[in-house]
């Protein structure tokens, strides 16, 4: 399922991405104007009431300005597109499939207690941003594990 979320939308598509959805984000009208020219098949989700076609096939409008609710919103549909193999797959800030790198090759990029504390680590390719299954991932997890519910 390929999406994309409009300027209203911004933490919605970080935690789909979270979830392993290839979520698209148009921080502002030139952008979602230019994501329709390059890919239109994608499923538009906004908050918008107005403004006439968006140039998406389906749009769907969601109505909680609270990130966790607008995600129960989009549960039913994007449900049959989840997979426990893709959750934490692509990065929150690009899109952009991870890929697994070697932790000798990430020791400058990261910090050393998390170095010497953690063995997998992944980077995206676009940004360069490194992750790895810290602490941070236990409150993410919770967020996965409703969706699977």
């Amino acid at each position: 399922m390929r999406l994309v979320c409009d300027a209203m939308l911004g933490k919605l598509a970080r935690y789909l991405r979270m979830l392993g959805l290839d979520a698209a984000y148009a921080a502002n009208r030139a952008a979602l104007e230019r994501i329709v020219k390059t890919e239109p098949d994608r499923l538009l989700l906004t908050r918008r009431r107005s403004g006439g076609p968006s140039g998406f096939a389906r749009t769907v409008r969601i109505d909680s300005e609270i990130a966790r609710e607008q995600l129960r919103e989009v549960k039913a549909l994007i449900s049959p597109y989840l997979s426990r193999d893709t959750v934490f797959s692509r990065c929150i800030e690009c899109n952009v499939a991870l890929a697994d790198v070697d932790k000798e090759d990430i020791e400058p990029s990261v910090p050393e207690f998390v170095y010497h504390n953690y063995a997998r680590f992944r980077t995206c390719p676009a940004c360069g941003r490194v992750y790895w299954e810290g602490s941070h991932t236990a409150g993410m997890a919770a967020l996965v594990e409703e969706m699977f519910e």
